[in-house]
């Protein structure tokens, strides 16, 4: 699925959330470009991966935690424009 929205043109960082039975919600993350680093941002909620693809297990609510996480992507994708 992560893929597949990665694949649409002009997205540069592509996330995925999957609410999770023990109160953690699942990240996937998946870049087009090395300079948005999907796994610097995953690594601030305690995930991991590469630079283009990277994941965590984030405790919260779905809610609260896409939002904390697309705060996040989006920072970092603005500041490729710098």
């Amino acid at each position: 699925m992560i893929d597949h929205l990665r694949a649409i043109q002009g997205v540069i960082i592509a996330i995925f959330f999957e609410e999770l039975e023990d109160g953690k919600v699942r990240v996937s993350m998946r870049s087009k470009d090395e300079r948005a680093d999907v796994c610097e941002i995953c690594l601030r909620f305690k995930g991991g991966g590469h630079k283009l693809a990277a994941g965590a297990r984030v405790p919260g609510a779905l809610d609260d935690v896409a939002n904390r996480v697309i705060a996040a992507a989006v920072e970092s994708v603005k500041s490729l424009d710098r």
